[in-house]
């Protein structure tokens, strides 16, 4: 259901750096999904700010990376989290928010 959901287009596709979007649903378990791609040709290992408010989160949000284990991240004021991202080469990864 979530993949069905609005999507936030968090950065703009051009090739250069990691391109990610949000699916956001606050009406389901699953609030947030968030897809990056690295369409580089080396791996990429960054910090990233996930504007969270779309999702109804509002203090705390568990995040797990595709299927590994939850993690759970404070929120700022302004309701995003920082998450620290490693994408392979040409590769995608993805992050559920709950």
């Amino acid at each position: 259901a979530i993949l069905n959901s609005d999507i936030l287009h968090l950065r703009r596709a051009d090739g250069r750096d990691l391109d990610y979007i949000l699916h956001v649903n606050p009406g389901l378990a699953e609030k947030g999904l968030l897809m990056v791609y690295n369409p580089l040709e080396q791996a990429v290992s960054k910090t990233i700010t996930v504007p969270l408010y779309y999702t109804g989160l509002t203090e705390w949000a568990s995040v797990r990376e595709r299927d590994g284990s939850a993690n759970r991240v404070k929120l700022d004021r302004e309701y995003k989290a920082n998450l620290a991202v490693n994408v392979p080469a040409r590769g995608v990864t993805w992050f559920l928010f709950e």
